[in-house]
């Protein structure tokens, strides 16, 4: 075996070495820096994240059970029928679309638009997937999920309703295309 080929072989085992210790203390320092926020001062902020989703969650109305039952972690609030009747206040569409192979949300007026909802109000979010993919549809603030709906199936349609409790500025974002398929949620009184 040629000088040469030992030596790329040598430095070959090396990067994959050094490669593997920048993993592991990507990895620890990760776990470490996320249980010092927790246990510090942010752990006030992520219990009242936490207490808005909860009363956000409890206020949904019309909880269905989806036959696609493929994400049973989250807060599965989409419905897909668009037959029931509604009562609520406050009506929002919302669709997916395509463009350049890159997947957003869109209202009849822009893309990922800023969606407001009403404080103490009932508020529907209808969606529309006519694409050939999956969407899940997910709110949360300063990165705390606080709802988030059952997968929306190529070609289908749904709905939630949400009645929120406090005003505040959330974030919503696909689950599966959260970089495309992202906005601004608004509470307002």
């Amino acid at each position: 075996m040629k000088r040469s080929s030992k030596i790329a072989i040598i430095s070959g085992i090396v990067a994959v070495i050094l490669i593997s210790v920048a993993l592991t203390v990507h990895f620890r320092l990760s776990e470490t820096e996320r249980s010092e926020i927790e246990s510090g001062t942010e752990q006030n902020e992520k219990e009242s994240a936490s207490q808005i989703a909860n009363e956000i969650v409890n206020s949904l109305q019309n909880k269905p059970e989806s036959e696609e039952n493929e994400n049973a972690e989250t807060n599965e609030n989409t419905e897909q029928n668009e037959n029931t009747p509604t009562t609520t206040a406050n009506h929002i569409e919302i669709s997916v679309i395509e463009v350049d192979k890159t997947y957003r949300w869109s209202s009849t007026a822009e893309i990922n638009p800023p969606i407001t909802l009403t404080v103490n109000m009932g508020n529907e979010i209808r969606f529309t997937n006519p694409t050939d993919t999956k969407h899940a549809f997910v709110i949360g603030q300063n990165g705390t999920v606080v709802l988030a709906t059952k997968d929306l199936g190529p070609g289908l349609s749904g709905k939630i309703s949400v009645k929120p409790t406090k005003t505040g500025v959330f974030e919503y974002h696909c689950k599966y295309h959260s970089d495309t398929m992202k906005g601004i949620l608004n509470v307002e009184p």
